[in-house]
């Protein structure tokens, strides 16, 4: 009993220890890092279990967008109690080494120290983006144009692009139309 306390702290202590130290990076560009312990953020697209498959496996698809572009976080039935209730919906961060898995990437997680749900920022308002590109929309409006948002959903997006971009479009169409199409209204 002693010895598992001190493997389970142990295992917190290194799970902490990676995350203070690798890096974070948002999920669409997990598949560039495959090999590479990292700690990827992003929004949950879909949860499911595999209840057919050996080990019944639960799977959360993160910014789920082209195949070659998401993350999978698996979790296996035998750790599920040491891993916790998984959201549904919102942001998460995995942390662990980044596998390649069906031409995108995955991260399996083991402990409740390998995930958590990033806490709101409160300051500033606005997310930084990586653009301050802007164009004008049919209604004659000045629009930021899709960016990159390693913070999480920026103030005012409308829609996370199929590239893990997100939009400001006021309408629906042509949404997202050079970034992958719309993966998820906001």
């Amino acid at each position: 009993m002693l010895r598992a306390l001190r493997i389970a702290s142990l295992s917190l202590l290194f799970s902490a220890t990676l995350a203070m130290t690798a890096q974070t990076i948002p999920a669409s560009e997990a598949p560039k890092h495959v090999g590479e312990q990292a700690t990827v953020c992003g929004i949950v697209a879909n949860k499911h279990v595999a209840s057919q498959s050996r080990g019944k496996p639960t799977f959360l698809d993160i910014d789920k967008s082209y195949p070659n572009q998401s993350l999978t976080v698996v979790v296996w039935e035998s750790d599920i109690g040491s891993v916790g209730s998984l959201p549904k919906s919102g942001q998460i961060c995995a942390i662990g080494r980044i596998d390649q898995y069906r031409g995108g990437a995955q991260i399996v997680l083991h402990t409740a120290a390998s995930w958590y749900v990033p806490k709101p920022q409160s300051a500033p308002a606005q997310a930084p983006l990586s653009s301050n590109r802007t164009y004008i929309n049919s209604d004659g409006q000045q629009v930021h144009s899709p960016a990159y948002s390693p913070a999480g959903v920026p103030a005012g997006a409308t829609a996370l692009c199929g590239d893990g971009t997100y939009s400001f479009s006021q309408h629906r169409s042509g949404t997202c139309s050079h970034h992958g199409g719309v993966a998820k209204w906001l």
